[in-house]
């Protein structure tokens, strides 16, 4: 008897842990890895860049860029098809109210995380890394570095940190913005403006395709810009299966390609590991 009730013991022991376990995977089991793309869908709205080669450019319909290569893998990591992603085309004074109001789902526009900018948006990422540089003519000796540029006319894209970036470097610089930096470029070969600050791939792209040879990039970074993905404020979900993916593209190799074809694509010379965050961290 005493033999028979160790048994029923030891069975009632081994069911119990098996209905226990199977609690515990039953629970996990509907965490998904996919993103629930219904609570946006069954388009996605992505606010992009148009005018900025190597990050967010638009010729004949074709779309290409950094920005562009990771919203595609994100979204596509997400669950969504090509069919449902819709580009909005923003300049960068234009990305908070785009989100706010719900023009766009989500940015990915050579946006760089800070505190003001974080207090409007929720970012995910950051997927690049980058810092402010310095477009000039090539003919002007005068410039050599930020430290030049008091008395100067200095061109920025309204909206972008690069205004903030050199008010504080250089009080007595001559600000002036504009609303893309193809204008900004026009402003430095015409003569109204002595340089024209931004990141230096968004720099490297505007003088590859609109300098005509005449301009050049000094390739002396002064902040460092962390390049991140532009959500509505109250989506924790969604921020965590943004960093989910972006972790996935540094890691497969995705990643590195995009950087490379962006790089290459207008003559910019980067380093691959100083502009890879990893993991992606806020």
């Amino acid at each position: 008897m005493q033999g028979r009730m160790v048994l029923i013991t030891r069975r009632l022991i081994a069911l119990l842990t098996v209905l226990s376990l199977a609690t515990v995977l039953a629970g996990c089991g509907g965490q998904s890895s996919t993103y629930d793309v219904s609570s946006i869908g069954p388009k996605v709205h992505i606010g992009v860049l148009a005018d900025q080669p190597g990050l967010g450019f638009t010729r004949s319909g074709q779309r290409s860029g950094l920005d562009i290569d990771v919203a595609r893998y994100i979204l596509h990591e997400l669950g969504f098809v090509p069919s449902q992603i819709v580009w909005s085309d923003l300049l960068p004074a234009q990305r908070e109210e785009a989100l706010e109001s719900g023009r766009v789902d989500m940015i990915l526009a050579g946006y760089s995380i800070t505190g003001p900018r974080s207090q409007r948006v929720d970012f995910a990422g950051p997927y690049f890394i980058s810092g402010q540089d310095l477009l000039i003519r090539k003919a002007d000796r005068r410039i050599r570095g930020v430290g030049d540029l008091g008395g100067r006319r200095v061109c920025a894209v309204a909206g972008s940190t690069s205004v903030e970036g050199i008010i504080q470097r250089v009080p007595q610089a001559q600000v002036r913005e504009r609303d893309r930096i193809g204008a900004c470029v026009t402003a430095l070969l015409s003569g109204d403006a002595d340089a024209v600050t931004g990141d230096g791939m968004a720099l490297a792209g505007a003088s590859a395709v609109m300098g005509g040879g005449q301009l050049a990039l000094l390739g002396a970074t002064f902040t460092s810009e962390r390049y991140g993905v532009a959500v509505r404020h109250g989506q924790p979900e969604l921020v965590a299966a943004i960093d989910k993916a972006l972790d996935h593209m540094m890691t497969d190799g995705s990643w590195m390609q995009s950087v490379r074809n962006a790089a290459s694509g207008i003559g910019f010379e980067i380093d691959p590991k100083a502009s890879r965050p990893i993991p992606p961290v806020h």
